[in-house]
């Protein structure tokens, strides 16, 4: 979500520079009013290194925002900021409750949406199915040097209604998916505090 992005971390942006390359994005039927988001990207990453980037302070704040903490357990959470020199009582926060984890495979994120109650892509129909709204994020190992990230955004529903936040989220987290790959190529995504 996520997504938040993951995730609902693009929750915040504005605007969306260019998308991660080879992501591949596709909406899945899950039921007559339910769909999935399925995005997937290969990265040149080995499996232990990019789950350190979910799953460490450090990793947080190296891609998703320039400010992130990580309680992982389960019914922990992924707190982050795109102030840089955020404290922790600050405004501005995103929070994603880690529902569940299976180290180095998958994590289970679901978004506080109560801070974009007045968002673009919110509407009531959204609001009121915010509690049944995931991201899953399944990490594999193609080679030593590589790992596949698939992210499943799920509970959305299906009519023009969901048409505005499906679009926002898929947009999101290609954005999210190329911070992504930044880190991982060693880029500095996020400048530090005093910069």
């Amino acid at each position: 979500m996520i997504h938040k992005p993951i995730l609902a971390a693009a929750a915040l942006v504005l605007s969306l520079p260019a998308a991660a390359q080879d992501v591949q994005s596709e909406r899945n039927p899950v039921s007559e009013d339910e769909q999935a988001l399925r995005q997937t990207l290969v990265l040149d990453a080995p499996l232990a290194d990019l789950w350190n980037l979910f799953a460490t302070d450090a990793g947080v704040s190296s891609w998703m925002a320039p400010v992130g903490y990580v309680d992982l357990r389960t019914g922990g959470m992924i707190r982050t900021n795109y102030n840089a020199c955020a404290e922790p009582e600050d405004d501005g926060w995103i929070e994603n409750t880690i529902v569940n984890f299976v180290p180095e495979r998958m994590i289970t994120l679901q978004a506080n949406l109560e801070p974009q109650r007045e968002a673009s892509w919110m509407n009531e129909t959204i609001y009121a199915r915010r509690d049944n709204l995931y991201s899953v994020i399944e990490f594999e190992a193609v080679s030593p040097d590589q790992t596949r990230l698939t992210m499943w955004g799920l509970g959305y529903g299906i009519g023009p209604e969901w048409e505005t936040i499906l679009g926002f989220f898929t947009a999101g987290n290609e954005w999210t998916f190329a911070q992504l790959q930044r880190a991982v190529a060693g880029e500095q995504v996020y400048p530090g505090c005093d910069e």
